[in-house]
């Protein structure tokens, strides 16, 4: 009988570290399929969401920016601002500002654009989006187009910057290179 408590527990000592790694490697992959993609969500199902946990910041951005690449500004902004007034991740407020300032841009207010752009700066001073933005808005206007020209041409340099944001710099530096 002690012969057999013995071969059971050699089996059980042997045997247990096997059905661990299996059990772990199982409830790893269950969690890797409960993680959500933001791409799979629908515009109404993350709006639900942000309704109950309106502190959920990342999908507050992700949605804002799905609105804001449609030009649905209008639902775009309350998102941004809500993440510029809330948020304590200083990367989040300064994006958010950013968006917001160049929101105001395409309405027409340059001023009070730059204020948000600047307040995005002063928060984030390596954001490439605010700089980006601030460049393209002052090379638009000619009294600030030569600081707007180097701003974006010094953009250019950057390793960080996307080809398609490289790209869109390149040509707004090409029209007003003269």
């Amino acid at each position: 009988m002690l012969k057999n408590k013995w071969l059971y527990a050699g089996l059980f000592i042997f045997l247990f570290p096997f059905f661990l790694l299996i059990n772990l490697n199982d409830n790893a992959s269950e969690i890797a399929n409960q993680n959500t993609n933001l791409e799979d969500v629908s515009n109404a199902e993350m709006e639900k969401v942000i309704e109950l946990n309106p502190d959920i910041f990342p999908m507050r951005i992700a949605l804002a920016n799905r609105y804001f690449e449609e030009f649905n500004y209008s639902s775009a902004l309350p998102h941004f601002m809500h993440v510029a007034q809330n948020s304590e991740d200083l990367e989040l407020k300064s994006l958010a500002l950013a968006q917001i300032g160049w929101m105001v841009h395409d309405s027409g207010d340059t001023l009070t654009s730059l204020n948000y752009i600047e307040e995005a700066l002063a928060i984030s001073p390596e954001s490439l989006l605010a700089k980006t933005y601030l460049g393209i808005i002052l090379i638009q206007q000619e009294e600030t187009r030569k600081e707007g020209y180097e701003i974006l041409t010094f953009l250019k340099t950057d390793p960080t910057l996307s080809n398609e944001d490289l790209e869109i710099i390149q040509e707004i530096l090409s029209i007003y290179e003269n």
